[in-house]
């Protein structure tokens, strides 16, 4: 299996251990620029076969589909929060969320988590206070504004009361078996560890033996005053490896994969 990496795209040391990883085993890479939203890479990638898959933005989908590389990206794009709501109840974090449009989002507390309802990263989830959110609602659904992005008044978002978080823990899932971890957050502090309570291990297991967004992805959970949650799904290809077992992963996913 050839790995396509977008330049710049994965953060130190990450990075590293990815290039590392794949040249220890031999296995063939290269590195592109990405054209946003158009997905061109640049170099063009020169290649014999299809059984590709891409470690970068949302962006390569284009590229993805175009050449019909397999597996390419594991796409949970469909897979937003009313589907995962649909199927994990209250393990999720905010499960008692309001889902709208941008344009529709009413405040109803001074302060609330907002963030989208899909793995769209159009803006990253975050606590708002009321003037925050007000001001910045009013920046996106004014008509003369350009984003950059894809965010829209018509962007389905989701609102909830903040909660208290004592750690957040990042999980990878490959056809369905968990394969590595991180602490990526501890106490609103930013910290990268491989340590874990097995408890989370076992959390994170039923959860996926319940349902799975994707037969391969990335499940971030929290422990809370309520117990452990769940706080989103990420596609793997574009998540960050903080203190993962990335040699493992990487082998996981050429196991899966390779044709």
């Amino acid at each position: 299996m050839h790995w396509i990496l977008q330049d710049h795209f994965i953060s130190e040391p990450g990075r590293s251990a990815l290039i590392a990883a794949l040249d220890r085993f031999g296995i063939s890479y290269s590195v592109h620029t990405v054209v946003p939203k158009v997905g061109e890479l640049l170099p063009e990638p020169a290649l014999t076969h299809q059984n590709v898959i891409c470690i970068g933005s949302y962006s390569l989908r284009a590229a993805v589909a175009g050449n019909g590389w397999t597996p390419g990206l594991f796409d949970i794009f469909a897979q937003d929060f009313e589907q995962l709501r649909a199927h994990w109840g209250n393990h999720l974090l905010n499960f008692s969320s309001v889902v709208c449009p941008l344009k529709e989002a009413v405040f109803t507390e001074e302060s609330m988590f907002v963030r989208p309802t899909n793995d769209s990263k159009y803006f990253s989830g975050r606590v708002f206070t009321r003037l925050e959110f007000a001001a910045w609602k009013r920046s996106i659904c004014d008509s003369d504004s350009n984003h950059g992005t894809s965010l829209s008044p018509e962007t389905r978002i989701q609102l909830s009361m903040p909660v208290t978080i004592f750690a957040e823990h990042r999980f990878w899932v490959v056809k369905g078996q968990l394969i590595t971890h991180s602490v990526y957050k501890r106490g609103g502090q930013v910290t990268h560890s491989s340590d874990a309570d097995q408890r989370l291990f076992q959390f994170v297991e039923e959860r996926i033996g319940e349902w799975m967004p994707h037969e391969t992805f990335v499940l971030d959970v929290c422990d809370t005053p309520d117990g452990i949650k769940i706080v989103e799904i990420n596609t793997l290809n574009s998540s960050a490896f903080y203190a993962a077992d990335v040699q493992r992963l990487v082998m996981a996913l050429e196991d899966a994969y390779t044709q």
